[in-house]
């Protein structure tokens, strides 16, 4: 990735650890995250921020990552990398079904998760 510009990215998932210690370790190395434990106004803040990526987990309390991908690819006027997450590997496998870039397993180092928006952003 090109260095000195502000990538934007919104991560979602209901533990608030993995939250905390990803947006902290993103500033540092200058992105701007904004984290969700629940899909609560998400909507609102994508059309508002547009950010270039985003990560779901698939097992929320409030709802299932997978519909929030196939949602999210059918209304947003803009494009979105769209990557799920999750620690049962079997739940990732049919990922383009719903309209998703990519995956990334659980658990995840700060290097796979670089790794994966390298991956993704080298356009």
């Amino acid at each position: 990735m090109k260095k000195n510009r502000k990538l934007t990215l919104f991560i979602i998932d209901d533990e608030a650890d993995l939250l905390v210690s990803v947006k902290a370790w993103g500033e540092k190395k200058g992105y701007k995250i904004n984290t969700f434990l629940t899909t609560d106004g998400l909507l609102d803040k994508l059309i508002e921020m547009q950010p270039q990526i985003i990560f779901i987990d698939i097992k929320l309390q409030d709802d299932d990552g997978r519909h929030i991908s196939e949602d999210l690819k059918n209304i947003l006027p803009f494009p979105l990398i769209i990557i799920l997450i999750s620690a049962d590997p079997l739940a990732l496998l049919d990922y383009h079904a719903h309209y998703a870039n990519g995956i990334l397993n659980k658990p995840f180092t700060f290097a796979d998760f670089e790794r994966k928006l390298n991956q993704h952003l080298k356009n």
